[in-house]
């Protein structure tokens, strides 16, 4: 079945749906949108769009801290290479 027929048979399904039903499709659709890839670690590994917002409140709490490097520092030990 192709994507657009796909679409249409879901939206049937939807529109006559019961709310237990409508529940179980809001819950999976969640979980796609949390495991969703939006980018790639270093190591070419996906990365989701949950573990990206987690890595983010974990930076702006280092940062919050004082636990960073500035860019001078950087330049230094750059220079010290």
């Amino acid at each position: 079945m192709s994507t657009p027929e796909l679409r249409k048979k879901l939206k049937n399904y939807i529109e006559q749906a019961d709310e237990r039903f409508l529940k179980m499709v809001y819950a999976l659709s969640e979980e796609y949108e949390k495991e969703q890839v939006v980018g790639y670690d270093a190591d070419g590994s996906p990365i989701s769009k949950q573990k990206l917002k987690e890595r983010a409140k974990q930076a702006s709490s280092r940062v919050k801290s004082g636990d960073y490097i500035s860019q001078e520092e950087i330049d230094e030990e750059l220079k010290n290479l």
